[in-house]
């Protein structure tokens, strides 16, 4: 049986995605939740039910009982251990956000825009649950704009600049790569130099 997992914070949303997918697919829905916290529990139920095709949907920014709201990634990963593959469906849609979700470190399979229809969602199901990955057409080009920017920098870089997107100070990016400040200053000039930017502010608006 084809099994959905729906984690969105808009149980409206949730609503209007359960009736579309029902109505239009053979995906029933098999869980859903609106905070990182209710995902342990999710996950040990699939444990009774590998032998159904279960894909979660994912929002980015989801409830926690932190002031981080970009929990999303997250729950990504959680699902991942698990061998459950994902697909972040976000109004938050930049290239950097996509190329984000799409990496190894998040592991998302899928990415749609909730600007988009349910169609394109549904697609993006099938797709990766077919061991694909899907990315909406009209968001890859900004995808792969980000990724090229990356494929410059080393794996130690990137972790800087994904720190960066997270929004940490260098204080904290530094304790928690376990690296003194001035190393880290020395990581964030070679950055700059090679995705051509000259502080912060203009790194994150290259990343959009």
């Amino acid at each position: 049986m084809k099994k959905l997992i729906l984690i969105d914070d808009h149980k409206m949303l949730r609503k209007g995605i359960s009736s579309y997918i029902t109505e239009n697919s053979d995906w029933n829905i098999f869980a859903e939740a609106e905070s990182i916290e209710e995902i342990p529990a999710i996950i040990k139920k699939f444990g009774d039910e590998k032998e159904d095709q279960i894909v979660a949907v994912v929002d980015i920014q989801i409830k926690g009982n932190d002031e981080n709201t970009f929990r999303g990634f997250e729950a990504v990963r959680l699902f991942s251990k698990a061998g459950i593959p994902s697909v972040i469906f976000s109004s938050h849609d930049t290239g950097a956000l996509i190329e984000r979700a799409m990496s190894s470190d998040v592991g998302a399979r899928g990415f749609v825009s909730k600007l988009s229809d349910e169609k394109m969602l549904l697609d993006a199901i099938n797709t990766v649950a077919a061991g694909k990955t899907f990315v909406q057409p009209d968001l890859v080009s900004a995808f792969m704009e980000v990724h090229s920017l990356f494929s410059v920098l080393t794996k130690r870089e990137l972790q800087v600049v994904k720190l960066i997107q997270d929004g940490l100070p260098n204080e904290e990016i530094a304790a928690k790569l376990e690296i003194k400040l001035s190393t880290l200053e020395n990581y964030i000039s070679v950055i700059y130099d090679k995705i051509g930017c000259r502080d912060r502010n203009s790194l994150l608006e290259k990343l959009k």
